[in-house]
């Protein structure tokens, strides 16, 4: 992978998360990881850092692992991979080893304290700065219905992005 600059980033956000999804990997040396399918979440400024946003029901498995590392980053795969983003988006760790079933490798980042899909295209790299739990009484009606019905709520990640990789491989 090849660290680029970020605001050589000139992709559509928006249409990466909605369509193409991203795997979110949580974990570092000491915690194991844990990987899972995201379509939700959000890029932007705050606090004068460039930061991404992740939202992990408590339900999941990788919600333990985002609990205890500050390690998280965003795999971004092609379309030929669209079995495997499922596989990470419908199947638990608790279970399963994903990267066996998919046959998806992880890197280490020693530097970085942290993992990623190997075969990404690229990789948004961050480090927690906060968290907290989605406000489910603050909430419209109208999401608690459809999104909230069970009760799994959200916990929100603010993570500071500290690296964008490009994979040199499919340039």
């Amino acid at each position: 992978m090849l660290k680029k600059k970020l605001d050589e980033f000139k992709l559509n956000v928006f249409h990466e998360l909605n369509n193409k999804w991203a795997i979110l990997v949580c974990g570092d040396r000491s915690t194991g990881i844990n990987g899972m399918t995201i379509s939700w979440g959000t890029f932007g400024v705050l606090w004068n850092k460039n930061i991404f946003m992740a939202f992990v029901r408590k339900s999941r498995f990788t919600h333990e692992f985002a609990e205890k590392s500050d390690s998280f980053t965003l795999s971004f795969l092609s379309d030929d991979y669209k079995k495997e983003k499922a596989i990470f988006g419908s199947k638990s760790g608790r279970e399963i080893d994903k990267f066996e079933l998919t046959g998806l490798h992880h890197t280490l980042d020693v530097d970085y304290n942290g993992y990623y899909i190997t075969e990404a295209d690229y990789v948004i790299k961050g480090k927690k700065i906060a968290s907290f739990d989605l406000e489910y009484n603050d909430l419209p009606e109208e999401i608690k219905n459809n999104f909230y019905s069970d009760g799994d709520k959200h916990t929100v990640y603010i993570c500071e992005i500290k690296q964008y990789l490009i994979n040199e491989l499919k340039k």
